[in-house]
């Protein structure tokens, strides 16, 4: 059965402690309450408020579209629409620099390489004090979906913040692990505060690990911190027209990767997301108790086409990887890049046979 966990909105003016919570409340409750405020007093000093001023006329189309289900692979959420790209904020931001904070690649519009997309009219950083700096955009990273702005102060001197520290490349986190994600929401002064688990690891090319726990805009681009309070990730590559808002589902880049991408960024380099690689195939699970996906359909000029993948056919395995349900051949398609050639064992009829698929550009 699935543990539900509660969002907590901890209105943290960094006075509040443990006494203050009903002395009546369970005691796992009044652990876990606990718990959050001790990891927000840890981490509120990283963590600031990100206001990014669009015009929406310039990055929205006049009328909403319906969002589909991105599948990497296997057709889904259209690349070009903007739609689908800009939610509203204020969003979070986690210091790592006297003047380096890092975001959410999203919030930024459409790709270039000189800062912010076309749209894009202003971003404004709210420290924990309460202070206001504008922000320059230095440096994107659309792989892992995270950005870099440098603002005028040197918050190397500030008693009201701190910088993060990147902890060691081993430190990763658990399936099932307790973690806690810790933003900034409509008041800048007051830390935002949700609880929950490590629900799949190694998503999004090995780059990222799934949570569940109620994520919404003010907490995309927030650090992830474990128990101990360290910070074990980002939330990035969040979809809420994928899932619903603050629905549940969403990742966090590992820090080692943030680590690698800021590297590059403080630089100054704008990498630009690869093409998602793409198979070409809609399918479903085929039976409840073995591995087996049904082929539902076959997009034409794609890998699978081109392989001789036909509707119908039972996929058993991939480069000897089991396929016991839809997420497997998405996580196994997502690890691969444009040009990767996957061995795909079929079940055709009676006749088991092994095709090549090479995977193409996600149309």
């Amino acid at each position: 059965m699935k543990t539900k966990f509660t969002t907590f909105a901890l209105l943290l003016a960094l006075g509040l402690s443990a006494a203050a919570l009903p002395a009546q409340e369970p005691v796992l409750h009044k652990e876990l309450e606990a718990q959050r405020i001790k990891v927000a007093k840890s981490m509120a000093k990283f963590t600031v408020s990100v206001e990014i001023d669009y015009d929406h006329e310039a990055v929205r189309p006049p009328t909403p579209r319906t969002p589909r289900l991105p599948i990497p692979g296997m057709g889904g959420e259209d690349p070009n629409d903007p739609f689908q790209r800009y939610d509203i904020g204020p969003f979070s931001g986690l210091i790592v620099g006297k003047n380096h904070v890092l975001i959410s690649d999203r919030t930024l519009g459409d790709f270039n390489t000189t800062g912010a997309g076309p749209g894009v009219e202003g971003v404004t950083v709210t420290l924990p004090s309460g202070d206001r700096y504008p922000a320059k955009v230095v440096g994107r990273h659309q792989e892992i979906d995270l950005a870099l702005l440098e603002i005028s102060a040197d918050l190397s001197t500030s008693i009201d913040v701190a910088i993060a520290t990147f902890p060691a490349d081993e430190l990763k986190p658990e399936r099932g692990q307790q973690v806690f994600v810790v933003g900034r929401g409509q008041n800048p002064l007051r830390v935002l505060v949700n609880d929950g688990i490590v629900s799949a690891i190694d998503r999004e090319a090995r780059k990222a690990f799934q949570l569940d726990a109620r994520i919404g805009n003010a907490t995309l681009g927030a650090p992830v911190a474990d128990n101990d309070g360290r910070i074990i990730g980002m939330v990035t590559l969040h979809n809420h027209e994928t899932f619903g808002q603050a629905s549940g589902v969403s990742y966090a880049a590992y820090m080692h990767e943030v680590k690698r991408a800021y590297a590059l960024m403080k630089e100054g380099k704008f990498v630009e997301r690869p093409k998602a690689p793409f198979m070409g195939i809609g399918a479903n699970k085929k039976w409840p108790d073995k591995p087996g996906l049904e082929v539902g359909n076959v997009v034409s000029g794609s890998g699978a086409e081109k392989a001789g993948i036909r509707t119908g056919d039972i996929i058993l395995k991939v480069d000897d990887a089991e396929m016991n349900d839809v997420p497997d051949l998405i996580a196994h398609i997502a690890g691969h890049k444009v040009g990767d050639v996957l061995t795909v064992k079929l079940l055709r009829g009676e006749k088991e046979m092994d095709v090549k698929v090479t995977l193409g550009p996600r149309p």
